[in-house]
């Protein structure tokens, strides 16, 4: 089954060969189209690995960051804790002093002897 086609007229050639070549035209400027496309979103792709890139150290500098403040809020909170309790120590100490020494509140015996030289 040998088909060939029927042939052409020039002027049906001329109007064939002209679509054709529209045709090739459009496919042509749509695929550079689509090439000068694909290139912008490479280099968009590129930009933004690169932002990317500079917003992950950014935030692992703020990561480390983070962690010496909490380290330093833990010390603080330590040092705050012992420094209560010398606090709390002290002020036992001077409770004990003071239950020690009540007698400073009372004149002494001798403050309160007659003069005796008038005897």
């Amino acid at each position: 089954m040998n088909r060939r086609r029927p042939q052409l007229t020039d002027r049906q050639r001329s109007a064939k060969i002209e679509r054709d070549r529209r045709h090739r035209k459009s496919k042509k400027i749509e695929f550079e189209r689509l090439r000068n496309a694909e290139m912008e979103l490479q280099a968009l792709v590129e930009e933004l690995r690169n932002e990317n890139t500079s917003l992950r150290r950014g935030n692992e500098r703020h990561n480390d960051v983070i962690s010496n403040l909490q380290n330093i809020l833990l010390q603080q909170r330590e040092q705050n804790l012992e420094l209560h309790q010398k606090n709390r120590e002290l002020e036992e100490m001077v409770k004990q002093g003071q239950s020690y020494f009540k007698f400073d509140e009372f004149p002494s015996p001798i403050e309160e002897a007659p003069n005796n030289e008038t005897a």
